[in-house]
This record gives structure tokens, C-alpha cells and sequence, in this order.
């Protein structure tokens, strides 16, 4: 796999993480109801205040999303993997090299924190993914701060992205270097699927 090829794997996974976003906002927003959510009421009829036809048409379509971005991040880890070595091989190469892994955070371009860092939970998926109170938030998976609305369209993308990984950029409390984590949104002894707490910077 060649450097444009990986690109363009970059840009389908993050086309589909920002129509599961939308997904997931009109399921919430506009319909009330999640994934899980009951279509029936408590006798057993349909629910009249959803559109039953949409959110089972958007649920389906959740899941085809879900199996592709799974396939997606295993492609592309094998590919940066790919691309990696051949750089190494080839040192004269190193133009054709991707920069989305994090070994040199040095190189990663300044970008703007909308969220804070203000509770960790120990042994939640946060603290492993190495979070710490304080670190600002510059982006998580597609959302930055200049698409950022809402703590519903944080909490959209973290429930559609249940056991799949989510690429953060973090800005550090103590050094206020920039760096690149990858955090699996799952569920744990505490509540909730991050075991921390965002709160949006005013």
C-alpha cells in the first residue's frame, strides 16, 4: 500500500465517522430513541411519537457503518505499518512517509482545545488511553472545535463508536505540547462508556 492509498483510507473512515454522527443526533435529537431504544410502548404497540420506518432504516445503517470502520482501522493500521517499513528501507523516501501515527508529535500542526479534561476515573477507558486532568481536548475523532456544537454530539460520537477506537488530539496541562492518543470508548466497573468528564471551554 502506497502513501496515497492510505490517504484515501483516512478519508473514507473519516467520512463515515461523521455521517455516524449525524446518524446518531437525528436517532437522539429528532427521534428520541438510540440504538437500543424500545419501538414499542408499554402494551406493545408501535410508538406513534417516532418515525418507526427512519429509525430502523438508520439503525441499519448504523451497523453497515459500524462493520465498514471496523474494516477501515484494520486496513489502515496495516497500511501505516506498511508505509512505516518502506520508509525505513527506503530513507530517501521519506517524503512519501504518513504522518497519522504519533511517533514525532512535534510535527503535528497547532490546532485550537475546545474541550477540558476535569475528572479521570481510575481504571476507566480514559486513564488508559493515558488522559489526565487538565489536558485540553483539540479534537475527538471528527469532531474540532470549529464543528463542535454541542456535549450531545461528543456523547453521539462515543456512543456510535462503542469498542471501536477514537483518535484524540490532546494538548497537555503541564508541557502544552500537542500529542496523539487513541481512546476505546467501552463499558467498565463506573458509568458511562470514557470514565471522564468533558466540560467545554467558554
Amino acid at each position: 500500500m502506497n502513501r496515497e492509498e492510505l490517504l484515501e483510507l483516512i478519508k473514507q473512515k473519516d467520512d463515515i465517522e461523521k455521517e455516524l454522527l449525524e446518524l446518531g443526533n437525528e436517532l437522539k435529537l429528532q427521534n428520541n430513541v438510540g440504538m437500543t431504544g424500545e419501538l414499542v410502548d408499554k402494551e406493545g404497540y408501535p410508538r406513534n411519537d417516532i418515525d418507526l420506518v427512519r429509525v430502523r432504516q438508520i439503525r441499519q445503517r448504523v451497523i453497515c457503518l459500524q462493520n465498514d470502520h471496523k474494516t477501515l482501522m484494520k486496513q489502515i493500521e496495516d497500511g501505516l505499518i506498511q508505509v512505516h517499513e518502506s520508509t525505513i528501507k527506503n530513507p530517501s523516501n521519506t517524503t512519501d512517509a504518513i504522518t497519522t501515527a504519533p511517533p514525532s508529535n512535534a510535527n503535528l500542526p497547532k490546532k485550537e482545545p475546545f474541550l477540558r479534561v476535569d475528572i479521570v476515573s481510575k481504571q476507566s477507558p480514559a486513564e488508559l488511553a493515558d488522559l489526565h486532568v487538565g489536558d485540553l481536548i483539540c479534537r475527538i475523532g471528527t469532531i474540532r472545535k470549529d464543528n463542535f456544537r454541542t456535549m450531545q454530539d461528543v456523547a453521539a460520537l462515543v456512543n456510535n463508536s462503542e469498542n471501536r477506537s477514537i483518535t484524540l488530539f490532546v494538548e497537555r496541562v503541564n508541557t502544552k505540547e500537542q500529542q496523539t492518543l487513541t481512546l476505546t470508548p467501552k463499558k467498565w466497573s463506573g458509568n458511562g462508556l470514557l470514565g471522564c468528564k468533558l466540560t467545554p471551554l467558554s
